[in-house]
């Protein structure tokens, strides 16, 4: 790709399907190709080709082209930038114009993003989008609020061991949804035992930081049936006493992605006006091993009287979400969506493109896999087999937190899980131990966290929202 370092200058996008007479072609053979860029500067004019050699655009492809179109322009400065929207409308497969327009910004400005709070970098530069029409800025803006959720979740898995302790964390989404309708609570200290979260206070008793639980709450419409959205907030996993051994457990450090999607949906639901009754509850904690902490073959009793052994201390996720779960129903949530870097598991049965998602409405499950087509947050549907309980056996409790079998972990993870749900309770699993960063950094990821999860979410609740309205 050709690098130009020019100030002051117009951009302009083409988009581009077939080749043709009037354009000069770097690479005339591929210049069409789906994702390939060339710029060809003229005088004070730059211009963008983009290549959309495809049958049709999804809207995950449209987000693909505005993150390229982004990246390739890092080096301009003071620039104004248009693009020729009409020429992406007709290939996609959705041609509404407000559709593609917010699409393409969204991943313009994800592609835009940096997490340099560490770093003597420059920043990226600004370019700004100029609109032909000014009522095309409400697209735009849909697309901003959008990154800006996906972005802060981001922000919070890139976010050091050291820095976004649960304290820390907690006290972040004091900050983060100040002056929205979110209300923010939180659960900690000797609240955590009387209150009965065992797994929390159990899980946490090794690390010198305590654990929080906060409670995200936006109650725009009473009358809606209460959503839940439960997060897996592990600010550090060392694995406790059964430690991890891999070389990249500096990683760990993104064990908590699955509260930042929970989070970011959050901000996107009190940012986009949802008229929704929405409850987030998060577990912090870290996972350490010192002289107080538990151990393999201890045994936890929860609020609802289940008890669970200690299998292993590396599978204390689900101990934690199991808290989540409890205390969602306890509030009077409906429906539960929970959502967890969970097993490596997962990552073997679908790789790194795809999380996980489960569920005891199995009739769901492609709808769940559409949206996260929509989205970008690929999501594959996986079966929980009750006869899998075979596996959590255990001699001295009701259930153990490890499988016995090397096969099928996510499913056995998922299947612990279920047994807090009670009867009547739509529950929704998602494992995306796999995709808490990208699995390419193509398109508009970048390095670090992908922010997975948010926008899903966020279209899971309105989607809900939708089928009680009908």
């Amino acid at each position: 790709m050709m690098q130009v370092r020019r100030t002051n200058m117009h951009i302009n996008i083409v988009p581009i399907h077939e080749a043709n007479d009037d354009t000069v072609y770097f690479e005339e053979k591929s210049c069409t190709e789906f994702g390939k860029v060339q710029l060809i500067p003229k005088e004070k004019e730059l211009i963008v080709y983009i290549g959309i050699h495809k049958d049709s655009l999804t809207w995950e492809d449209v987000r693909f082209l505005g993150g390229i179109s982004r990246k390739s322009l890092k080096n301009m400065k003071d620039a104004t930038v248009s693009v020729e929207f009409s020429l992406i409308i007709d290939r996609a497969e959705n041609p509404e114009l407000g559709q593609v327009i917010s699409s393409f910004m969204e991943g313009w400005y994800l592609a835009e993003y940096q997490f340099s709070s560490y770093k003597r970098v420059e920043k990226l530069n600004h370019l700004t989008v100029k609109w032909e029409d000014e009522s095309l800025r409400e697209y735009d803006h849909v697309a901003r609020i959008r990154a800006n959720a996906v972005n802060l979740a981001r922000d919070l898995c890139n976010e050091p061991a050291n820095k976004l302790t649960p304290t820390a964390y907690a006290e972040r989404l004091k900050q983060v949804f100040s002056g929205t309708d979110v209300s923010v609570k939180v659960i900690d200290g000797n609240d955590l035992s009387s209150e009965e979260f065992t797994g929390i206070h159990t899980v946490a008793k090794g690390s010198s930081e305590p654990a929080k639980l906060v409670v995200l709450t936006l109650t725009r419409d009473v009358n809606q049936e209460k959503i839940a959205l439960v997060g897996k907030g592990v600010t550090f996993d060392s694995g406790g006493i059964n430690v991890k051994t891999g070389k990249d457990i500096g990683e760990m450090k993104m064990d908590m992605g699955g509260s930042a999607a929970v989070v970011g949906a959050m901000k996107l639901l009190a940012d986009s006006n949802a008229a929704a009754n929405v409850v987030a509850i998060l577990p912090l904690v870290e996972n350490l091993a010192d002289g107080n902490a538990f151990l393999p073959s201890d045994v936890i009793r929860y609020r609802n009287g289940l008890h669970v052994e200690v299998g292993n201390t590396d599978a204390e996720g689900r101990l934690i979400l199991a808290d989540g779960l409890l205390y969602a129903q306890l509030l009077g949530a409906k429906t539960i969506v929970d959502i967890a870097t969970l097993t490596g598991s997962i990552g073997s049965a679908l790789g790194l493109k795809a999380a996980g998602v489960f569920s005891n409405a199995e009739s769901d499950l492609w709808h769940y896999k559409q949206l996260g087509d929509q989205t970008g947050d690929h999501v594959w549907p996986m079966p929980v087999f009750d006869d899998y309980l075979y596996y959590l056996k255990s001699d001295c409790a009701d259930v153990n937190n490890m499988s016995s079998s090397q096969f099928g972990g996510a499913i056995t993870a998922a299947l612990f899980l279920k047994q807090f749900v009670e009867n009547g309770i739509k529950w929704v699993h998602i494992d995306m131990a796999n995709t808490v960063r990208p699995w390419r950094e193509q398109g508009y990821y970048v390095t670090g966290a992908s922010g997975f999860g948010v926008r899903l979410l966020f279209e899971m609740v309105r989607s809900e929202l939708d089928k009680s309205q009908i």
